[in-house]
């Protein structure tokens, strides 16, 4: 465990030359507006633009200034269903760190069996389908010509 006061379940970087990052990172997580799962805004600000979703009463702000930005994920009820989304961001953008205390990377797909996830899948799974992390409705939309080739 870490001896720094900022302890969070995971850390995340960004950095990039791509000027509309948190742009396209918007469009990358509309999925889980659209489905109800959160509220998405994204903020033009003086400081530099940012990003932030909210899980009910949960919000997560992702503020990035000239390519860079950084956070913790503090622990709390929703923190999982946040961190898959850094992971879709990972997958479809790149650019992006997500780590653990330990600086172990986070895996990229979300299996029930991590331990990041082991005690809020019901609510984790939802999300990772919606971002095609976890098979589901989008999941198999995206993915139909390999599916039907494989069954």
């Amino acid at each position: 465990m870490s001896t720094n006061k900022f302890v969070g379940i995971a850390y995340w970087s960004v950095t990039t030359g791509v000027t509309d990052w948190l742009a396209k990172a918007l469009d990358v997580l509309m999925p889980v507006e659209k489905a109800g799962l959160a509220v998405l805004a994204f903020d033009c600000l003086p400081g530099g633009n940012q990003l932030s979703i909210q899980f009910g009463d949960e919000r997560y702000v992702m503020p990035v200034n000239e390519g860079k930005g950084r956070g913790v994920v503090r622990p709390s009820p929703s923190a999982t269903m946040f961190v898959v989304c850094l992971l879709a961001l990972r997958k479809a953008l790149g650019d992006i760190s997500v780590v653990t205390d330990s600086q172990e990377t986070i895996p990229t797909l979300p299996r029930q069996n991590y331990p990041l996830y082991a005690d809020t899948w019901e609510r984790v799974l939802p999300v990772a389908q919606e971002l095609g992390l976890a098979t589901g409705a989008a999941f198999t939309a995206s993915h139909k010509a390999v599916l039907n080739n494989m069954f």
